[in-house]
């Protein structure tokens, strides 16, 4: 009897650990998905929101304990430069393989006003128009805000990844161009950077479900140009093409940078430099408050009648948060 029941013990320890191996051979089974856009990252298009990983309901937190993310996030937000670049057409891909579950068009990319944000909510179309993937037993990837009549594909049909399923629109709960992209897993949203779900909290890793390495970044300095006088921001979000050179007779010089996920103590200085080397503006600024929509600042000059001189000006952003290295970015236009 007691050979019988250790015989019995051993089966049922071995049968619990061939569970255990066939559900880890199952998830490292599960693809790993592209990036889900027809852009570069950091130079076309950012990821400006990340999944909200914090369980508590009055806080927010991203998988590296930031706070580029807000309450309840459960995707990643991946934003064009402005509606111009909407406009002219950026494709969304397929992640991965994978068969379409349902679709939904027809809802509109025009910029809303708070009322009509209150009844997107209340219509439950968050969301916009919308593709939700099926790759497998339990794994959905769900792609939002796309462009009105956009769509390239309907139930039933099966994808392949890298295909064009649709182009990034502004559609729903949409303040700016952008793709939103979900990972479910059995119905718990995932981080597609750490394979943990949205409840597990930040500062842990599982593995990434990203093909290509996608790096974290705690901001991004998305924009920025000259103008001969301080720009409508506004209408920059809109988007318009930026000059390509300035006149010697210009009234002013303006360079300006736009910016996500600017925090308070962030650093910034701006500088303009002339085709000689000299600094002719700058602006040094501590940030006070925290901002999650795209944020702007300029630095410049007025020039009281003098003419400038013809050549190529360089602008020039260095961005400083505390415990990150310090980032340079800059632009330059011809004057003449």
């Amino acid at each position: 009897m007691r050979l019988f029941i250790f015989i019995f013990a051993v089966f049922i320890a071995c049968f619990a650990g061939f569970g255990k191996n066939e559900r880890a051979l199952a998830a490292e089974s599960t693809p790993r998905f592209i990036l889900p856009l027809g852009c570069t990252l950091g130079k076309d298009c950012w990821a400006v929101n990340y999944l909200d990983v914090d369980p508590s309901a009055d806080s927010h937190k991203d998988f590296k304990c930031g706070v580029k993310t807000y309450e309840a996030h459960k995707g990643v937000d991946f934003a064009l430069r402005s509606r111009l670049e909407m406009a002219a057409g950026v494709n969304v891909l397929a992640g991965a393989d994978g068969r379409v579950e349902r679709v939904r068009d027809g809802e509109s990319d025009m910029m809303k006003s708070e009322e009509a944000y209150k009844a997107i909510r209340a219509e439950n179309k968050d969301c916009g128009n919308g593709i939700l993937l099926r790759h497998g037993p339990g794994l959905e990837t769900f792609y939002c805000h796309l462009k009105d009549g956009s769509l390239k594909v309907k139930p039933g049909d099966e994808v392949r990844a890298g295909d064009v399923i649709a182009q990034v629109g502004q559609s729903g709960y949409a303040e700016f161009p952008h793709l939103h992209f979900s990972v479910i897993w059995e119905g718990a949203h995932v981080d597609p950077f750490t394979g943990l779900t949205n409840q597990d909290g930040c500062g842990g890793f599982k593995r990434s479900l990203w093909k290509d390495e996608i790096a974290y970044e705690p901001y991004a300095v998305f924009d920025g140009g000259f103008e001969d006088k301080v720009p409508d921001f506004e209408v920059i979000k809109k988007g318009r093409m930026h000059p390509m050179h300035l006149s010697q007779t210009a009234q002013n010089i303006v360079y300006w940078a736009g910016f996500y996920h600017a925090r308070a103590g962030d650093v910034i200085d701006l500088r303009i430099t002339g085709p000689d080397g000299a600094v002719i503006a700058q602006t040094h600024k501590v940030l006070e408050q925290n901002r999650k929509r795209p944020s702007f600042y300029y630095t410049g000059r007025r020039l009281h009648g003098k003419a400038l001189e013809p050549g190529t000006y360089k602008g020039e952003i260095t961005y400083k948060r505390e415990g990150f290295e310090a980032q340079t970015f800059s632009h330059s236009i011809v004057v003449r």
